[in-house]
């Protein structure tokens, strides 16, 4: 979809031309006879003349004029050429702007001559008088300001703008190469800003590891040395020492005293692993957190998957320029039945 259309977006785009009533009853005649100050052009015959049918120009308006799309904000300055086709109609509203398609032609493709043998429907009376076209001539200036603009694509994560006419598919691929560079930047920030954390955290935890292994060791020589202790005065007892010595009484206090170091050691050892399995949890959730930062930044930079945001630019009046109101003769098949075909497309 390209959203960069500013005829497209007011006026009818169908492959078909401008709808002519059935002129079942009117049978057409020569070329109208009109002032000189009135323009008139005439829409090329395209194909081949089907059996049965004849050649009839409706009248219709032609409106031709540059529009500059102008917008310093999103980088845009664009010139776009519009030329549209609107019918006309007797009655009080000769002309609705609203109602033009667009011509598909450009002004320089108009003829100066019809085709020979051809037949003309009537000509409304407003169109043969050339007062009517200086009017109708502000009303498509006025029309134009109101209803032309151009909607652009706008990626909310680069603040690129689409260029003029650049379908959403092709922004997405020139995003591409944004969304890398971005990403690749956003991705180093990211490094630089959990590096010293992780780095940090993994220092402790060295040292944490260290004072575990200097606590488990003299956890080790303490129960040695209890033990010894223990050992030494149970064995004092019973080589028959029946009377209590200063020295039996000095290994059973030794004995005491190395097992509650053997208790506060191993507490200590408790607390050690502790503070290890803590800060080996703590870089588990930093990592768990640059990794989810990571992938979000992954995501806000994927071109093939954000949402894009879109924005109009309209024109001001001093940028719109009507190059042409005319009368245009419009080339049609016309059946046995009345029906018309336009021969033009």
């Amino acid at each position: 979809k390209t959203l960069m259309e500013p005829v497209r977006g007011a006026v009818s785009t169908g492959s078909s031309a401008p709808t002519i009533k059935s002129t079942k009853g009117a049978k057409g005649g020569a070329r109208p006879m009109l002032p000189p100050d009135v323009p008139q052009h005439f829409v090329p015959l395209r194909g081949s003349k089907p059996e049965g049918s004849e050649l009839v120009y409706a009248p219709m308006l032609l409106g031709s004029s540059q529009i500059r799309f102008s917008d310093s904000k999103s980088g845009i300055d664009s010139t776009q050429d519009v030329a549209v086709l609107a019918p006309i109609a007797d009655g009080p509203v000769a002309v609705d702007w609203d109602k033009a398609t667009a011509a598909e032609l450009a002004v320089a493709d108009f003829e100066r001559d019809p085709e020979e043998a051809a037949q003309f429907l009537a000509l409304p009376a407003s169109a043969s008088k050339a007062k009517s076209y200086s009017d109708w001539s502000k009303d498509f200036g006025g029309w134009l300001f109101r209803t032309q603009k151009v909607e652009l694509f706008k990626s909310p994560s680069t603040k690129e703008v689409s260029k003029p006419e650049e379908s959403e598919r092709d922004f997405r691929v020139r995003l591409q190469q944004t969304g890398r560079e971005q990403r690749d930047k956003g991705a180093e920030t990211l490094r630089q800003k959990y590096a010293s954390k992780i780095a940090t955290l993994q220092d402790r935890i060295r040292r944490a590891e260290l004072a575990k292994e200097k606590q488990q060791a003299e956890s080790r020589s303490s129960q040695v040395q209890a033990a010894i202790s223990v050992g030494a005065s149970i064995l004092g007892a019973f080589l028959g020492r029946k009377t209590i010595s200063a020295s039996n009484i000095g290994r059973a206090t030794t004995a005491v005293r190395s097992a509650g170091r053997v208790m506060k050691e191993s507490k200590d050892v408790g607390a050690a692993e502790e503070n290890v399995a803590a800060l080996q949890q703590q870089l588990a959730d930093l990592e768990a957190q640059f990794r989810s930062e990571s992938e979000a930044l992954a995501a806000a930079t994927d071109p093939l998957n954000e949402k894009l945001e879109t924005i109009s630019i309209k024109p001001t009046k001093a940028n719109i320029a009507v190059k042409l109101v005319a009368l245009a003769w419009t080339p049609h098949w016309r059946d046995e039945s009345g029906s018309l075909t336009a021969a033009w497309q």
